[in-house]
Parts: structure tokens; C-alpha cells; sequence
């Protein structure tokens, strides 16, 4: 199968996980999405994990290709991939950006009970990390905006009360101005 058919199962499994929750993500319920047999769908995705992994695999590609982009437009050397950390974790009015936080989070529940999945995850930060501290800013102030902006992004998706409306705006604007903007 082409990479075209399965970036159209990773399109219908975002949509289907995104509609009705990764719990209810079937082989059947991906393949019905995306006008396919199953046995489509298992050839690219032998296993429901193996088709989370992708869509995981594919969320760290985009929005390493996003960050990417953004650290290329930025003029300020210091800091600038982890700016575009901090516009792909917050993506005010990036619509695109906003589904992939969407997809991350629905991903969440699958990826926290099964430990394998969390591999690329892991390999992921630990470069992006790397290429910050390369950029200018300590290690320290790096590690504190991410954690920070991973925090509030995590209480976010969690519903868990936390820094609204201009106050959230303000904090923000703080991790941007401590990843020298």
C-alpha cells in the first residue's frame, strides 16, 4: 500500500479516536472512516497498538516539521526552537496546530497504559532538548519552560483548575520572554 493510503487510515484513526475516544478505536471503526476492508487497514496496522504507535510516529513528525518551520522564521537565534515549542504546545490561532494538541491529548490515555508507546515519545524530548540547550539557553531555563508549558497543557486537557483567561495569557507570555523572546 502506498504512504497515501496510510496517511489515510492515520487521518481516519485521528478522527475516529477524535469523535468518539481512543477507547472505541477499532480496526473496524478506522477502515469503515477511511472506505477500506480491515484486512487495508491490517496490512499497514497489524495491531490497534501498531496503529496508535503511527498515529504517535506522525504527531512527533509534524510537529517536529512545525517547530522546524517556526525556528527557521524566527529572527532571534537564542531560544528559537524552544519558541516554537512553546507555539506548537499553545497554538492560539493555528488550527492545525490545535488538532495535533487535540490528537495528543486523546492520545494520552492509550500511550500512559502501555509504557512501549512512549519510547518514541521519550527519544523525541530528549533530542529536542539537546538542540535547545545548542541554541543559547541553559539547561536549567529550558528544562523550566517546557515542564511548565507541558504542566499547564496537561492541567488544560485534564480540566484542572489553573491560570484563565488574561492571567493564563500573561503566564504565557513569561515562558516566552524566559525563552529569549
Amino acid at each position: 500500500m502506498s504512504e497515501n493510503t496510510k496517511n489515510r487510515i492515520l487521518d481516519s484513526a485521528e478522527a475516529v479516536a477524535l469523535r468518539n475516544g481512543v477507547a472505541h478505536l477499532t480496526m473496524e471503526s478506522v477502515a469503515e472512516d477511511a472506505g477500506l476492508s480491515k484486512g487495508g487497514v491490517l496490512y499497514n496496522y497489524p495491531s490497534k497498538d501498531a496503529l496508535v504507535r503511527g498515529m504517535v510516529e506522525r504527531l512527533i513528525e509534524q510537529t517536529e516539521a512545525e517547530m522546524a518551520r517556526l525556528a527557521a522564521a524566527d529572527q532571534n537565534p537564542r531560544g528559537r526552537l524552544l519558541r516554537a515549542y512553546l507555539h506548537v504546545t499553545f497554538p492560539e490561532h493555528d488550527p492545525a496546530a490545535k488538532r495535533a494538541c487535540q490528537v495528543a491529548a486523546v492520545l494520552l490515555t492509550a500511550i500512559l497504559t502501555n509504557p512501549i508507546l512512549l519510547e518514541p515519545i521519550r527519544a523525541h524530548f530528549s533530542d529536542v532538548m539537546q538542540r535547545m540547550v545548542k541554541e543559547g539557553i541553559d539547561l536549567e531555563t529550558a528544562h523550566i519552560v517546557r515542564l511548565a508549558a507541558d504542566g499547564l497543557w496537561l492541567s488544560e486537557m485534564l480540566q484542572v483548575p489553573g491560570p484563565a483567561g488574561e492571567e493564563r495569557s500573561a503566564v504565557i507570555r513569561r515562558l516566552y520572554e524566559l525563552a529569549g523572546e
